[in-house]
């Protein structure tokens, strides 16, 4: 079980109306930071059914590619966008995090659990 992991559940709600801007920007940050973040594990978008909500699920090597993708060129260059036409409604982070990563997070008034036991194949 690799203890750096950092892994990150988010969850938006889509503004009426805005689905089809939302998707193609969720589309071009998928892209950005497949192609820039080498140490992202996982970046996933889930759209429910009605395409009012978006859960993301992210995995990070560890806290210093959590950071990094935080600072990226997509979250710098896309993520504002995202943010006018959806709202952030709940950030979770998994893992053990650093200082410096627990103080950015704090900002997102996300909820951080530490891991207890458990694998991962």
């Amino acid at each position: 079980m690799n203890t750096n992991q950092i892994n990150v559940r988010a969850e938006f709600n889509i503004e009426k109306g805005k689905i089809e801007e939302f998707k193609k920007l969720i589309q071009d940050m998928s892209r950005m930071v497949e192609n820039n973040e080498p140490d992202t594990i996982n970046y996933q978008f889930y759209l429910n059914r009605s395409e009012t909500k978006c859960m993301v699920h992210e995995t990070y090597t560890n806290s210093e590619s959590t950071l990094a993708h935080v600072t990226g060129g997509a979250s710098k260059t896309i993520l504002p966008k995202i943010f006018i036409i959806s709202k952030l409604i709940r950030l979770d982070v998994y893992g053990n995090p650093s200082e410096q990563l627990q103080k950015v997070i704090a900002s997102f008034d996300s909820q951080t659990f530490n891991l207890f036991t458990g694998f991962s194949r």
